[in-house]
């Protein structure tokens, strides 16, 4: 791995403090039970609000599945190699801030909470797979 610049380094700072800070919402929100709007007082379209973002982040992280994961296997197994492969992009980093928001505004439930943590997971072109990406490819 060559060494990084220091504009590089606090991009991977700032994209790796926002990468820990999704889950860390999921989970004191879903698994501990710690509200972290609760200063809002956020009574009303609370938990509608939540439903929306929700089925977006699904909706986002499946296509990101689909189109950076899924579809590259496929024609791997059917042609038997990446020669004249065109990858398609998907919606990057925005089923992250779907997630995010659909995780502090939720009520609490650890099945919700492991549903959104697999989400955050399988979003082929979030900030995990950004984080794989680098590793794999030594930047």
């Amino acid at each position: 791995m060559s060494k990084l610049s220091r504009e590089d380094n606090i991009v991977l700072i700032i994209f790796a403090a926002v990468g820990v800070m999704i889950p860390a919402v999921i989970v004191s929100r879903h698994f501990i039970g710690i509200d972290s709007l609760s200063l809002l007082h956020i009574k009303w379209g609370r938990t509608f609000v939540g439903t929306v973002f929700t089925l977006l982040a699904a909706g986002v992280c499946l296509l990101n599945f689909y189109l950076s994961i899924l579809v590259p296997w496929l024609y791997r197994r059917r042609h038997g190699s990446m020669a004249n492969f065109a990858h398609v992009s998907g919606l990057p980093v925005i089923g992250g801030v779907f997630i995010f928001c659909a995780g502090a505004l939720m009520p609490p439930s650890i099945s919700l909470g492991i549903f959104l943590l697999l989400l955050y997971v399988i979003d082929g072109n979030g900030i995990p797979w950004f984080f794989v990406s680098i590793i794999q490819n030594g930047r």
